[in-house]
């Protein structure tokens, strides 16, 4: 299995997950013209992609559904109760629906889709499975639910949210009704929760921790690769940190 991820941030996110012959994005929240040409520095084409997974119907998870659903007929997969917003947005999509902690079976991969505490209806994080080797895929979640534990121990690669630096989101200027939602047990997580998760589940298998969906307003790269890596000395885990971002493609790599 290997992943690369086209773009990740508040403004926008889009990966592409691959095993054998089957090839998948996870998100569309970039312009479809932004995902042909991130696929193409895949050595990918659209006429690749089997499959489009849809964590939830916020406009930088969906944004470019509607024009990439226009150029393919590649199948759309969503929670049923995420079903009317897509449908609006995206009418000639071909849409499955997946239900939370059942197992689909999409070309190569077995995909276990999981619930998470995120505004938005029904969001879904995925647990990715090719030949043994799984990856966990974790955004816009307030916090670690119960039913993520389970599901996501022992993956070998983990995506996952570090959205913001609390010192960052307390000066940015923000309204205080929208720092106390981010904040919030349906919002986004901080660095700190991002490291807290991390030390809970790491286990020596773990190859890969890609952090993902930074603010540009309300974080670093460099503040999220320090809360983490530091998690990940005081375990003394060698996992190699990788810091998706919005403007830049993090290129394939093997799980």
């Amino acid at each position: 299995m290997k992943i690369a991820v086209l773009a990740s941030s508040s403004r926008g996110n889009a990966t592409v997950v691959n095993a054998g012959k089957t090839t998948l994005l996870v998100d569309v929240g970039i312009s479809a013209r932004r995902i042909k040409l991130g696929l193409e520095s895949c050595g990918l084409g659209l006429e690749d992609i089997c499959g489009i997974c849809i964590t939830h119907e916020h406009s930088d998870h969906i944004g470019g559904l509607a024009v990439l659903s226009g150029k393919t007929r590649v199948r759309v997969y969503c929670s049923r109760y995420l079903r009317d917003d897509l449908v609006s947005l995206a009418p000639d999509a071909n849409y499955t629906f997946l239900e939370p902690g059942t197992k689909v079976r999409i070309g190569d991969f077995s995909v276990l889709p999981i619930s998470v505490s995120h505004d938005a209806v029904d969001p879904l994080g995925y647990v990715f499975e090719a030949d043994g080797v799984r990856l966990g895929y974790i955004t816009d979640t307030g916090c670690i639910t119960r039913t993520m534990f389970p599901a996501l121990q022992g993956v070998q690669a983990l995506y996952l949210e570090s959205n913001y630096d609390p010192e960052l989101l307390c000066k940015s200027g923000r309204p205080p009704e929208l720092i106390s939602r981010i904040e919030g047990q349906w919002g986004h997580l901080s660095n700190e929760q991002a490291g807290e998760f991390v030390r809970q589940i790491a286990h020596s298998d773990l190859r890969h921790i890609i952090l993902a969906h930074l603010s540009p307003e309300c974080n670093t790269p460099a503040r999220a690769a320090v809360t983490i890596q530091a998690v990940l000395d005081e375990l003394h885990h060698s996992a190699e940190l990788h810091i998706a971002r919005q403007t830049e493609l993090l290129p394939w790599m093997q799980v």
